[in-house]
């Protein structure tokens, strides 16, 4: 495994090059077969690697990730290059502006490889939601990469990029980061700007790398947490800067660390999934930790709460793409709410629809009290529990999904099946809290298993340097 820390610490030795890395990675793109990227930018890549390139020569490199390759899921909008958001509503978009996201990690020297699939806006749980060809899981193809950040992680697992930035709603870079063997990282909500990410729920979004280590995660996400005037819901901090104390973690910082797990979760899981995770708290004993059972009680209500309050925020967000205004229009129509209905029927696939139709529902008149406004306080209740609980503890170990990945097409035939999936990963979202997915174990058929640690909100820092010392333990 080649990590981002090292690849650096080569370049500055002149062992390798960003021209080299770059080869390789759009060489790897190339030969895949997976159908993991929308836009792929061979040229300008070359480019970009070939300036990185001179300023190691001069010793001037710009930080760690200069000169290394990465991908966008394709969410993130980026200047004169097609952004679809994987859709046929934005099939053709080209954005005239970088979005904060692009916009830093070109600044840090980074070489864009190219713009990745995803789930249509962000919606769903395993990449097959898009008029694009579908990904899969680089580690068998007959089963899904997760999602919706599902090509992301396949890029770097690869090889075709080091690291790529996905977003994390209610899970969406945890499943496939497990479901691939990669580390998949969400911030607490607010420490990334959403400026330039294209919104699905705009009370859950948040930009989210996947890479190969948690060290890496250091690397990139103090180019991704400085302070941008033009999001006003970004929290007030500076950027993390975290590369130093994270490249000298180790496992005996654990000791004396508490963590907490509730069996209700674990209990839920099958029997691999389940197995790994009661290996998992015995590995954090073994490490010097104490491992408490605390209580979630209303995270059983998280599925309902999400889907209402997410599908009711997509609602309002989505109805931007009207054919007029934005988007995708129809030229089989013959009047305005003709070309409304039709633009946006054409535009928008079956899950963006379903989650439309689910949210205007709710934000409807004689509704809202009973559907969206009940949700926020149940949300609320949801958040509370994980203060109690970290009155016990200071990370909560959780499963990521009940299992493994899942064949390719599996889900497709029941959405409420596909929308439980996310039942592990959507109670951090709804409390806005930072939360990691690392590889752990395997199961039989050697599919990855990852385990999800959850930290106390704001409290990133510390989350990353426990998770790096779990890391390095072997």
């Amino acid at each position: 495994m080649k990590d981002i820390f090292h690849l650096h610490e080569q370049m500055k030795l002149k062992k390798t090059s960003a021209v080299e890395l770059t080869q390789e990675c759009l060489k790897n793109a190339n030969e895949s077969k997976n159908p993991v990227f929308i836009s792929k930018l061979d040229d300008r890549a070359l480019l970009q690697a070939q300036r990185a390139q001179e300023r190691f020569s001069k010793n001037q490199s710009l930080s760690y990730l200069d000169g290394i390759p990465f991908t966008l899921k394709d969410l993130f909008i980026t200047q004169d290059i097609r952004t679809t958001a994987s859709s046929k509503i934005l099939y053709n978009y080209i954005p005239p502006y970088d979005g904060y996201v692009s916009e830093n990690l070109q600044k840090a020297g980074g070489v864009l490889i190219g713009k990745v699939s995803c789930d249509q806006f962000g919606m769903g749980s395993t990449n097959e939601n898009t008029p694009f060809p579908k990904c899969f899981n680089p580690v068998n193809d007959a089963y899904v990469a997760g999602g919706s950040s599902g090509a992301s992680a396949a890029s770097v697992k690869e090889n075709s990029s080091y690291y790529s930035i996905g977003t994390d709603t209610g899970g969406s870079t945890r499943l496939p980061a497990h479901f691939c063997g990669i580390v998949g990282y969400k911030p607490t909500y607010g420490r990334v700007s959403r400026y330039g990410q294209i919104a699905f729920a705009s009370s859950l979004d948040q930009a989210a790398p996947l890479a190969n280590s948690v060290l890496d995660m250091g690397c990139i996400i103090e180019h991704i947490t400085s302070k941008d005037q033009r999001d006003p819901t970004q929290a007030p901090l500076g950027a993390m800067n975290l590369v130093s104390q994270l490249s000298q973690a180790k496992p005996s910082d654990l000791k004396g660390k508490k963590i907490g797990y509730s069996s209700y979760f674990i209990e839920a899981c099958d029997s691999e999934v389940k197995k790994a995770m009661y290996e998992a708290i015995d590995t954090f004993k073994k490490l010097g930790c104490e491992c408490v059972e605390i209580d979630l009680p209303h995270a059983k209500y998280s599925v309902s709460v999400y889907y209402l309050i997410a599908t009711s925020e997509a609602s309002a967000n989505l109805a931007r793409f009207d054919g007029i205004h934005f988007g995708h229009r129809t030229n089989q129509a013959s009047g305005l709410e003709e070309t409304y209905i039709k633009s946006r029927t054409e535009g928008f696939g079956d899950e963006v629809k379903r989650r439309i139709l689910i949210g205007t529902f709710s934000l409807s008149s004689g509704y809202q009290d009973a559907y969206f406004s009940k949700a926020c306080k149940v949300r609320r209740l949801i958040s509370n529990d994980f203060k109690e609980a970290f009155n016990k503890c200071d990370f909560i170990l959780n499963p990521v999904c009940a299992s493994a990945a899942f064949k390719r097409g599996e889900s497709k035939s029941d959405p409420f099946k596909m929308y439980m999936n996310d039942l592990f990963t959507i109670p951090a979202s709804l409390s806005g809290l930072p939360c990691l997915s690392i590889p752990f174990s395997q199961t039989k058929e050697g599919l990855p298993i990852g385990i999800q640690l959850i930290g106390k909100s704001f409290q990133d820092e510390e989350l990353l340097l426990s998770a790096r010392a779990f890391e390095v333990r072997q």
